[in-house]
């Protein structure tokens, strides 16, 4: 699957962020300070590029990191129309869902993944649905005007955005998370996509 598959199409540019890495301290970690000399991080790498087994890391997988989730809504927000008419989507087969969520309605999308609708503000998509501090995050946000789309995969460690150039500008250029210019044609990294 491509990046141009998984978001929706016509949007002109995309961004693969990184998860952060956390060290046996908790410590968050960039990918490419895991990565130094022994490879480049892009938005191609997969995770066994990166394989130190002089130290050990945790990856966040399946959801966006609570750091991340929130600098992305402070970016997202300048650039849509709608920032209090957002879609999430969330993979109803997550354990330690909120009680009140199982009731929405839901859709399957690719590859059969049957996911549940939220609707809010966009500051809600970095806000746990699992009611635990630091917990899992919606997947997949986008605005009602359709100007960006953001999505992570179950068993992805990254997560890739797509949207206008001057999104993915200041994404790339955001000090606080590890992004990388993606393309639509850019195949989604096979480690975070399992059928």
């Amino acid at each position: 699957m491509t990046v141009g598959d998984y978001l929706p199409r016509g949007h002109r540019s995309y961004a693969r962020v990184m998860n952060p890495l956390h060290d046996d301290a908790g410590q968050p970690m960039a990918w490419r300070a895991l990565a130094k000399e022994q490879s480049e991080v892009d938005a191609s790498t997969k995770w066994t590029d990166l394989s130190d087994t002089a130290r050990e890391v945790e990856r966040t997988i399946g959801t966006i990191d609570p750091h991340v989730a929130a600098t992305l809504a402070r970016l997202l927000r300048a650039h849509t129309s709608a920032p209090t008419e957002c879609f999430f989507l969330v993979w109803e087969g997550y354990a330690g869902m909120r009680d009140d969520l199982r009731d929405t309605a839901s859709i399957t999308i690719l590859p059969d993944r049957e996911v549940l609708i939220l609707a809010g503000d966009l500051a809600d998509g970095a806000e746990p649905f699992d009611g635990m501090d630091g917990g899992r995050s919606a997947q997949w946000w986008m605005p009602a005007d359709g100007v960006w789309a953001v999505g992570n995969d179950l068993y992805g460690a990254s997560v890739y955005v797509s949207g206008t150039e001057e999104l993915i500008t200041a994404i790339l250029a955001a000090d606080s998370i590890e992004a990388y210019r993606a393309t639509a044609s850019m195949q989604i990294v096979a480690e975070e996509w399992a059928s």
